[in-house]
């Protein structure tokens, strides 16, 4: 049986249950530090990898049988990297080049580590909302994020027609993990960390 792409991501079709919606995904920003402060809202992007986790388990041989396994604490990965349009303006300023650069100047200390981590990073918020083509879906909020790495960017002809686009590794504190109702379904705070 063959379906064609429209019947797929159809509100009544084969998979209307959204696991073959279209992808569709955002993020929003909000930079507060002492020499920049800056905000965005439904900024398209070409792809975001999303901190994953795996449960830490403990090998138990003091119980009656078999070797159990328990587990005992959630890691959280820190692997935020989200990748950028380079936009073609005319003027380059505001684009998300010069707003990645420029919230690098902002949290970076050229005279060595200074005791300013409250005022650059810790009001600094990104959130990556995942879109279902109905509303939005989940929403990744990152506390306390700046840039951490740029990555090189590499010009080169290209035969086919792609976007160009930049990489950026961001670093956090910590994040919420909600639905699309804005209830809470995993977190990194505990007992009233940030954010939450």
């Amino acid at each position: 049986m063959s379906e064609n792409v429209d019947n797929l991501i159809a509100e009544q079709g084969i998979y209307s249950n959204g696991l073959m919606k279209r992808n569709r995904f955002h993020i929003d920003y909000d930079v507060r530090t002492p020499t920049y402060q800056v905000f965005g809202t439904n900024v398209p992007v070409f792809s975001v990898q999303i901190p994953g986790w795996d449960v830490t388990t403990t090998i138990e041989t003091s119980v009656r049988g078999n070797v159990k396994h328990f587990p005992y604490r959630k890691n959280w990965t820190q692997q935020l990297q989200i990748v950028f349009y380079m936009e073609n303006k005319h003027n380059a300023n505001q684009s998300m080049f010069d707003i990645i650069n420029r919230w690098c100047n902002a949290v970076s200390q050229p005279s060595g580590p200074q005791p300013y981590y409250r005022e650059s990073v810790q009001n600094n918020t990104l959130d990556v909302v995942q879109g279902t083509g109905d509303g939005n879906g989940l929403r990744w909020q990152f506390f306390e994020v700046y840039p951490r790495v740029l990555y090189p960017i590499e010009l080169m002809p290209i035969e086919d027609i792609a976007p160009m686009v930049f990489s950026v590794q961001f670093s956090y504190r910590a994040y919420d993990l909600r639905n699309g109702n804005g209830t809470l379904i995993g977190t990194q705070n505990y007992s009233g960390g940030i954010g939450t």
